[in-house]
């Protein structure tokens, strides 16, 4: 830690000028570790009082990163406290029933003027918006020689458990693919997804749970953990939710039912080692890589979003389905019919035959079949294995072999597509949307400049660096204009999904055929004989994907980084925001310096 401590600053900075670093974009929140925003707005109101009336608050933690040549402070501790302050001076929130002015500030003021902020009332008095924008705030910040190190700092702070919780503290630094895999599959069932780790402080709370119906963000009451009555509002800000996911997939993955206990997940992220020869983190840690994570993943959104339409057609929530009398937090009911329907659905290849059938028998199933023992934080193996037979017993007769293999890739993506539209709203230069192959003009033909726009948008995607995953999703307009134009050429009727359209690629299929496989055929054509780069042109067409999202078909592109700089003609794009920009000959130095 001595070269930690010799790169230490500590300073003090006035709220206004962390303000103008924060809509400037220096600071970013890692999501390995941060997943999300907690505070409730009474709690935020308390800390600005805090400022208000002067009084000292702790010590905000960041360290210095350079990302794309561009210097950031990463928040290692103090998220919560900044955000109560970005937040009230954009007006998300009063204390005392009064919003801060924005005539205070002339950053402020002139977002306001630009219409991206709107003054709220009534109005905080003017001198104390000066008194809170002139408070300093301590912050100490160091320059992290990696990120390795920044993510043992916050564990180190964070271990007496008096911030965190035990999930939080599992998942804070672990470098694991399970650790990855719990990470991404929570986001996905929450709502809350994001495609990078690193994520702009500005971003977070459109990808944030929160407690306002009204805010930007996933509504807690929303989330599936708590709209089910599965588990309570504080279960899931304490990543409660988080444990049952690391349990759902230890039991999918390993060779023999494990039990559930808070040792169990320690061993599974090498925080308490076994006494066994080989470790349960050893263990778990070749099952991910046997099977691999994106189909582990795809199996466990397949078998969830199931469960959800099943609760959709039912018109129920879970706790209602399954009890006479609804329950409140019912975790492992939740888990033994998910674990249920994954061994009919995945492990022995079948399909509901029945559904309405299907959820009559599901139908106070909690009071008839279940016999789920008391044990505190513990479930045993035994009892956990017991009720997953009984209920896969039940409803197996609703069910019938497949006929052939399904493609889980394929069909847990109408779910996923609704979760990458959320995160396309904080994460514009990782997603492009198109709303098809075809021109909106009477002729309908085939339009080559926007399908050059998208070959280029896919090569730029590649090129925003090492590791990186993005997508482009056609048959979505983020485009009104766009939209109507197709309904009054097509009769198509678009969806709205938040800000964007969902259009459909339905109505172009005549011109290929009448059919999903002609369109894809032509589009796979035209990309081979598109001059792509023949590594990101393999990859492409090997991940596409249809799915139909709200009643529409959209085909799903999934952009993979190949390591290196991809040139599209002999030219070379980048992202910038929502745009694909060339890069001139003199700076692809700095596509480079993205790839190690």
């Amino acid at each position: 830690m001595a070269e930690l401590s010799s790169n230490l600053i500590v300073r003090g900075e006035n709220i206004q000028t962390l303000y103008n670093s924060y809509v400037s974009h220096s600071f970013v929140v890692n999501r390995r570790y941060q997943r999300k925003l907690v505070w409730a707005i009474p709690e935020k109101a308390a800390f600005i009082d805090s400022l208000r009336k002067q009084l000292p608050v702790p010590l905000v933690l960041t360290a210095e990163r350079t990302i794309n040549e561009k210097t950031t402070l990463e928040i290692i501790d103090g998220l919560q406290r900044l955000n109560s302050i970005f937040s009230f001076i954009e007006n998300q929130y009063p204390i005392d029933g009064y919003f801060f002015d924005l005539e205070t500030l002339a950053e402020t003021k002139l977002r306001r003027d630009e219409s991206k902020l709107t003054q709220r009332e009534p109005i905080l008095d003017r001198r104390e918006c000066v008194s809170i924008a002139n408070y300093v705030l301590p912050m100490s910040t160091y320059r992290a020689p990696d990120e390795n190190l920044v993510e043992e700092v916050f564990r180190r702070i964070n271990s007496n458990g008096r911030y965190l919780s035990r999930q939080e503290i599992r998942q804070a630094g672990a470098v694991s693919n399970f650790a990855d895999l719990v990470r991404e599959v929570s986001s996905f069932v929450r709502g809350d997804t994001s495609v990078r780790d690193l994520v702009q402080l500005t971003s977070m709370p459109s990808i944030s749970i929160t407690s306002d119906p009204t805010g930007p963000g996933v509504y807690i009451e929303d989330v599936f953990w708590v709209r089910n009555k599965i588990l309570e509002r504080d279960q899931v800000r304490e990543s409660r939710d988080e444990e049952i996911v690391a349990d759902l997939l230890a039991t999918m993955i390993l060779d023999s039912v494990p039990r559930y206990a808070s040792e169990t997940l320690d061993e599974y992220y090498g925080i308490k080692l076994g006494d066994s020869k080989e470790r349960r983190r050893d263990r778990i840690e070749a099952a991910v890589q046997r099977e691999g994570g994106e189909l582990i993943r795809s199996r466990f959104e397949y078998v969830h979003n199931v469960l959800e339409t099943i609760l959709k057609k039912s018109g129920k929530t879970f706790s209602q389905l399954v009890f006479r009398s609804p329950r409140q937090r019912v975790p492992r009911y939740y888990s033994t019919i998910f674990l249920a329907l994954y061994t009919l659905l995945i492990r022995e290849n079948r399909v509901i035959s029945d559904e309405a059938r299907l959820i009559r028998s599901l139908e106070g199933i909690g009071d008839r079949v279940f016999n789920i023992t008391a044990g505190g934080g513990t479930w045993s193996a035994e009892n956990k294995r017991d009720n997953i037979s009984a209920v896969a017993g039940v409803i197996r007769d609703l069910t019938v072999p497949a006929m052939g293999q399904r493609d889980v890739l394929l069909e847990a993506n109408e779910t996923r597509i609704h979760r990458l539209l959320r995160a396309a709203l904080a994460e514009h230069s990782l997603f492009e949307l198109k709303q098809g192959l075809h021109s909106l003009d009477a002729e309908k033909g085939f339009d080559g400049r926007g399908f050059e726009r998208i070959m280029k948008a896919l090569s730029a995607i590649a090129n925003d660096g090492d590791g990186v995953v993005g997508y482009v999703v056609i048959g979505i307009a983020d485009d009104k204009k766009d939209a109507d134009r197709i309904q009054r050429l097509y009769g198509s009727t678009p969806v709205r999904d938040n800000d964007f359209w969902i259009t459909g690629i339905d109505h172009e299929f005549g011109a290929h055929g009448g059919s999903l496989d002609g369109y894809m055929s032509f589009f796979g054509e035209k990309v081979r004989a598109s001059g792509l780069d023949p590594d990101l042109l393999s990859q492409v067409l090997r991940d596409m994907r249809p799915a139909n999202y709200n009643g529409k078909s959209v085909l799903l592109l999934t952009v993979r980084s190949a390591g290196h700089p991809i040139s599209y003609r002999d030219k070379w794009y980048e992202r910038q925001g929502s745009s694909t920009v060339e890069v001139p000959t003199r700076d692809v130095g700095r596509l480079f310096k993205r790839f190690p």
